[in-house]
Formats: structure tokens, sequence, C-alpha cells
């Protein structure tokens, strides 16, 4: 269990770096994909249907590294976290398990729902607030935001789908 959770909290570090440091030359129409945001979804989806301290704690943290990596003041996207934490398993309630437990037609909509919640709040809070920083619009760059989140949440449901099936058996 420990373990497991210092791996978690070492990805979320790692893939804060590198959606600064790297995704950064490759942005499609000025977006970069949201990795943490990616993983901690991941961690949601793939978790535990109820809530637990675990993920409340993976939540802390990836809202931790976003803030620091972003010019969003500290504790803007913990909180943004938690209510999109709480959307996600009010979610998931609906949901029935069928014959695939992880199933992508399950996943894909609610990404895309709290992607597009978390993304609108950020605009609105740094819209009323910080007016200098509100970088975000309903513009190309977010749409293509959009649409990069999508694709790499895509190819990381399967390859995540894979790798909790082969760690299960």
């Amino acid at each position: 269990m420990l373990f497991s959770i210092l791996i978690t909290i070492f990805l979320f570090y790692f893939f804060a770096i590198l959606q600064s440091s790297f995704f950064v030359h490759f942005n499609l129409f000025g977006a970069v994909p949201n990795l943490v945001f990616i993983l901690l979804f991941f961690t949601f989806f793939f978790g535990s249907q109820k809530i637990n301290y675990i993920n409340i704690l993976y939540v802390v943290l990836a809202g931790l590294f976003l803030d620091i990596f972003s010019y969003a003041p500290i504790g803007l996207s913990i909180i943004l976290l938690l209510i999109i934490y709480y959307l996600e398993k009010r979610i998931q309630n609906y949901l029935k398990e069928g014959r695939d437990k992880y199933p992508f037609i399950y996943f894909l909509p609610s990404f895309f729902t709290c992607l597009i919640t978390y993304n609108i709040l950020v605009m609105l809070f740094m819209r009323f607030v910080d007016s200098s920083h509100a970088v975000m619009d309903f513009g190309i760059s977010f749409f293509g935001a959009i649409i990069y989140n999508l694709i790499f949440a895509t190819v990381g449901f399967w390859i995540f789908k894979k790798v909790i099936v082969y760690f299960k058996k």
C-alpha cells in the first residue's frame, strides 16, 4: 500500500515536470495535455467507487503539483479537483457494472465532463479574481486543449486498463 502511494506521488511529480517542460514544445493550438489531471482521473475511475482518504490524498497532491507548476494561486486546483472528485464519484454511482468492470463507453463521457468542468471552473476563477492571468477563453485553444487531453486520456485508458488487468491476475 505504501509502495503504491509513493509510486503514485512520483508519477504525479514526473507528469507535472513532463507537461511543463517537454510538452510545451508540442502544443496543439497553444494547449498542452494536462497529464496530472489525466493520471488523477485514472485513479478515480479505476479505483474504489467509494470516497476514501487515499484518493483525497491523491487529489491534494495532484492539485498541489498543478498549482506549483502553473500561474494559479496555491490551493485553487486542490479545491477544484475536490469538486471534480466528488462529481466523478456521483457519476460512478449511476453506472452499473457489467461484464467489463472498466468500460470505455463510461470512461470517455465521464472524463470529458470532468475535464470541461475543471477547465471552466479555472477559467471562471481566473476571470473574476485575477483577470491579468485569464488566458483561457472559449476559442480554438480551449477546444484544442480538450481534444489533446481526450487523445492522451484515450491512449492512457487502454494502457492503464491492460496494466490493471495484468496486476489483478
